[in-house]
């Protein structure tokens, strides 16, 4: 089973921003902290794949198949060192070798925090031990759907911020971003399709 077909809800925002509700999840992680971008920053990206792929041939052997690629990472500054970033100028304010994050992959709900540690114990695969099971539920959230190169959220991170605080809502949490579009190091991002999603708790 693919886990986009899964969960379509998950995986799918409008251009315009919109307030949904997301549910509780789990994932394959890996921590990380400095700017996104890095030469570190992709070796994990890549390395989640390979590590995803190794999980679901461990699963398929047992007649519990699944098929998931999408990464997602998830944003965050310390508040105790940096204050309160909000969603509009999360990536103008602070210094990025202050940002920490976290790469992830979507998995079913069957997948055990025991098998990904067995198999970071077992397998020779880069940052092997690192890889973590996470759950995390964000609840309500804002979103859009940001089309083109990374540098273009700077304009649309804006967007997402005045429609939160035309509906008097505060961000509440990570930064998340689920790259919907397969993307290298050096390739053309024209092409890229992103979540922009934030999760957000109502103003008095």
């Amino acid at each position: 089973m693919s886990i986009l077909n899964v969960y379509k809800d998950y995986f799918s925002a409008n251009e315009k921003p919109e307030v949904v509700e997301i549910g509780e999840a789990n994932y394959v992680s890996i921590l990380g902290e400095g700017s996104p971008g890095t030469a570190l920053f992709y070796k994990k990206k890549a390395a989640i794949k390979e590590f995803v792929a190794v999980l679901e041939q461990h699963y398929a052997a047992i007649d519990l198949s699944f098929l998931s690629n999408v990464v997602e990472i998830f944003y965050w500054f310390d508040e105790e060192e940096v204050g309160y970033v909000d969603i509009g100028n999360f990536y103008t304010t602070v210094d990025l070798e202050l940002l920490k994050y976290r790469i992830a992959i979507r998995i079913p709900n069957f997948v055990k925090a025991e098998a990904i540690q067995v198999i970071g114990q077992t397998s020779n695969l880069p940052f092997a031990k690192d890889f973590e099971h996470f759950t995390y539920t964000a609840g309500t959230s804002v979103q859009l759907l940001h089309k083109g190169p990374f540098a273009g959220e700077l304009q649309t991170l804006p967007i997402l911020q005045k429609f939160a605080t035309e509906n008097r809502f505060k961000k509440s949490g990570m930064h998340h971003e689920i790259h919907l579009t397969h993307f290298e190091l050096g390739q053309s991002q024209e092409h890229l399709q992103t979540i922009l999603r934030d999760p957000v708790i109502r103003q008095d």
